[in-house]
């Protein structure tokens, strides 16, 4: 078996848009390098300042160099029949894939990566970077951020961990099938060995066990596999993987009890790589408040922002009809409901009547919301799930074992969740298309002992 131990110098951090400066690389058969190849590339585009400063590659050195056309076909025949190795293998091979890939030619080999591996062998390192692995091993790097000498240290290092590792595991993680190779360079396979493939929430965390990224998925292995195996050249891809250390999740037994639950999370923690809960549109509520007189009033307010309001909105009109409505339901002023012209002429209506109105109202109009429950399978055979919604307003979801079970059982045992906007979506189309629940009438008295 032949090992393709490269390293390669770029203009930035992503395969998509940058390109390489300098590869090195030595091709090695398991016991010894049987040949090297290094040599500087035209990227057809400036280098940028801070590169020549980590490198020491600028501009001029790269003016008479080859461009990667010109050598494509010596790294074929370098890299034919030859695993690709590499420390934090996927920046690499991304990089040339993507070289390849401009030119119309596929560029398809198992890689292995050799900071994965010497986390194998040499577990409990603080850092698994090639500087510290190389300082810890007392190896050598005479040029480092220099494609060939990067690539000599990491067969170094290579050679090393197969003093250490036998070549059932070597073949285990070259083996494209593991899915291993396609794991973040900071995390431990068996996290992600034991993700089950069940719907729950899962959590990618960094080095200090805070959340990057939540999420939910019916089949919780194959969602997070496939954050790996997505747009791996981006460069927001590339920073992404370099900061997960940990996968964490939490199993829902439903998909929807994940998605209500991820809602949650994602507003507690706030992950950096979760965008899509950030963009909170701006809603109409009505709310409710006494004026100097006494008078209980009604008004519209914006606000994109959890509001104690008595109904939301997505359009000013939308809330004027509603308010309009009541108005003519239970024979309110509309001056009070901020949608009536105020008359200096009319009657005021008697403080007290008129707030009994409007609380009479609002507690009708409250009545009137859905109050269900769901019931579904649990997290394992021998439990049930339950949602709760009462008066419209999600309560929370409970597992239970499937016995002799109260609505007070139910509702102590609750896993609460807040009110938002998100929540109030899906509680809203469940009770237009979900037809698998229960109203609370029929759940009470189902559940009475």
């Amino acid at each position: 078996m032949l090992f393709a131990i490269t390293d390669i110098e770029t203009t930035g951090s992503h395969a998509s848009g940058n390109s390489i400066i300098e590869i090195g690389i030595c091709l090695h058969d398991g016991e010894k390098v049987i040949r090297e190849f290094e040599t500087l590339l035209d990227p057809g585009k400036r280098i940028p300042s801070f590169i020549t400063a980590l490198t020491g590659i600028n501009d001029e050195m790269v003016n008479s160099a080859p461009t990667f056309d010109q050598v494509a076909d010596t790294l074929e025949e370098i890299f034919s029949d030859a695993v690709f190795v590499a420390h934090n293998v996927n920046f690499d091979y991304s990089f040339i894939r993507e070289e390849f890939a401009a030119l119309g030619r596929q560029f398809n080999r198992p890689r292995l990566c050799t900071m994965r591996f010497a986390r194998k062998a040499f577990p409990g390192l603080t850092s698994y970077g090639l500087g510290s692995v190389c300082k810890w091993l007392s190896i050598e790097n005479e040029t480092a951020h220099r494609a060939l000498s990067d690539a000599r240290a990491a067969m170094t290092l290579f050679e090393k961990s197969l003093e250490v590792l036998n070549h059932e595991e070597l073949q285990k993680m070259i083996n494209k099938n593991s899915g291993e190779i396609f794991l973040p360079p900071n995390l431990d396979k068996k996290e992600f060995t034991n993700i089950p493939e069940k719907p729950g929430v899962y959590y990618l965390l960094n080095e200090h066990h805070k959340p990057i990224y939540i999420g939910k998925a019916k089949n919780l292995k194959k969602r997070v596999r496939q954050h790996f195996t997505t747009h791996p050249e981006s460069q927001r891809m590339q920073a992404f993987m370099k900061e997960i250390f940990h996968v964490n999740y939490e199993l829902t037994g439903t998909e929807l009890i994940a998605l209500l639950l991820e809602d949650a999370e994602i507003r507690k923690h706030w992950p950096p790589y979760n965008n899509a809960q950030k963009r909170k549109p701006a809603k109409v509520h009505v709310v409710k408040y006494v004026d100097q007189s006494g008078f209980s009033r009604l008004a519209m307010q914006v606000s994109n922002k959890i509001v104690a309001s008595h109904k939301a909105f997505s359009s000013n009109s939308a809330a004027k009809n509603w308010l309009m409505n009541l108005s003519k339901e239970f024979g309110i002023d509309m001056r009070f409901l901020g949608i009536g012209m105020f008359d200096l002429f009319a009657e005021i209506p008697d403080v007290d009547h008129h707030n009994d109105l409007v609380e009479r109202a609002l507690d009708e109009l409250a009545r009137r919301e859905p109050s269900f429950m769901i019931q579904d399978v649990g997290r394992h055979q021998d439990e049930v799930s339950f949602v709760l919604v009462k008066n419209g307003q999600l309560k929370g979801y409970a597992f239970l074992p499937n016995e002799n079970l109260t609505l007070e059982w139910i509702e102590t045992a609750l896993n609460p969740l807040p009110p938002t906007e998100m929540n109030a979506s899906i509680i809203a189309n469940i009770n237009e298309h979900y037809r698998g629940y229960r109203r609370m009438e029929q759940v009470t008295s189902s559940y009475e002992c």
